[in-house]
Parts: C-alpha cells; sequence; structure tokens
C-alpha cells in the first residue's frame, strides 16, 4: 500500500537537491521538482528533456521512462499507490539538441528515424511508443496535492517494446486495475534495470 520503493525514495531525495529532468506539457513545464501544475495543464501526454550528464555512456542507449502517481487516493493514506500514469519505451536522447542549461529531449526511437517526415507522422510515432498510455492526473477533490513521479532508467538492450510487453504480462489495452498499485519493484526486477538515471516530480491537486 502506497509502496516506496528504494528507487522511489532514493530519486525522491535526488530531485530534491539537482534537476536531471524536466518535464514538458504544451502549455507548462516542470523544469524543478515539486512544481505545482494544474490538472488541466498537466493532462496532455508530457514529453522529457534528461541532463546530459546523467545519460548512458554509449550514444546509442535506449532509455524507458515511467510514471506514477505516489498518493492515491490521499497522501496521509495512499493504499491505492503506486498508480501507473505512463509507460514510454524506446526513447533517444538528442544529445545535439541540448539547450544551454545541457538538457535534451528524449524523443522515441521510432519519431527520430522518421524526423524528417512531416510533424504529423512524427507526433504518430510518439504516440506508438507509450507502451503503457499516459493519462493526466486526477486526485480526488479533497485530497491534498499528489506527487507525480517520473523516472528514466536505461532500457537493457536486448529490450524492446514487444519484449517489455510479454516481460510485464501487458495487453493491448492496460486498465485501471493494473495500473492501481503498481509494483515498481518488481516492475524493474522483471525487465533487469539498473539505477535510475534521472527523475523528478510534479504537484497537483483537483
Amino acid at each position: 500500500m502506497g509502496k516506496e520503493t528504494p528507487s522511489i525514495r532514493k530519486t525522491l531525495a535526488a530531485a530534491s537537491k539537482a534537476t536531471t529532468l524536466r518535464i514538458h506539457f504544451p502549455e507548462a513545464a516542470a523544469r524543478e521538482a515539486g512544481v505545482r501544475l494544474s490538472t488541466a495543464a498537466s493532462k496532455p501526454a508530457p514529453t522529457l528533456s534528461m541532463s546530459v550528464s546523467t545519460s548512458a555512456s554509449s550514444p546509442d542507449a535506449r532509455y524507458l521512462a515511467v510514471s506514477i502517481d505516489l498518493d492515491a487516493p490521499f497522501p496521509s493514506f495512499p493504499f491505492l499507490g503506486p498508480i501507473l500514469h505512463g509507460l514510454h519505451v524506446d526513447l533517444v536522447l538528442d544529445a545535439a539538441a541540448a539547450d544551454d542549461d545541457g538538457f535534451a529531449p528524449l524523443r522515441s526511437a521510432a519519431a527520430a528515424a522518421v524526423a524528417d517526415e512531416e510533424e504529423e507522422k512524427e507526433e504518430e510515432k510518439e504516440e506508438e511508443e507509450w507502451l503503457v498510455p499516459y493519462v493526466g492526473p486526477g486526485p480526488p477533490r479533497p485530497s491534498a496535492a499528489h506527487r507525480y513521479l517520473f523516472m528514466v532508467f536505461a532500457q537493457p538492450p536486448a529490450l524492446d517494446a514487444a519484449g517489455i510487453r510479454a516481460l510485464l504480462g501487458l495487453g493491448t489495452d492496460v486498465g485501471l486495475m493494473t495500473r492501481m498499485r503498481w509494483d515498481q519493484e518488481a516492475f524493474e526486477r522483471r525487465l533487469g534495470l539498473g539505477e535510475v538515471l534521472a527523475g523528478s516530480y510534479f504537484l497537483t491537486r483537483a
């Protein structure tokens, strides 16, 4: 119930000291941990940018990002949490597009491969790489603000989207029951993931 695994605790602690991940929505952004966003602003699927200094050593590395609500339904009694809000796989770091702060966008490998095509097709590819589609925050109205945590890992080279889906036993449609009480520790163990490379969270309430 509301279990904060070692990786979650370490990510929260690290995010309070330094920014390694930025979360971008069309109308808002969490450029540092603990930023308060409205539920409306954080409803669309976000894009992520990661500090180049924390990336994997190989330029060909792929990444996966998991998004979870740590505080469902209430921070004081999170018996439904964590809730999985999205799982994005087959991401690549576009280091050439790094900004002046050293943050580079994480893009789907499929989108990067068709970067010279029209924007509409690129957006379609981005959607395909959400193995578990992103669902925006929906904390109940009486609740205090929830923490929505994003964690980025190096994706094991032998794993692709189909392999990850099989290891996690996920169907084509991932319903609420699968998302609730998400076992982050088992997720990391089944995929053979290493340490969290980058992470951050934002806060929102109804």
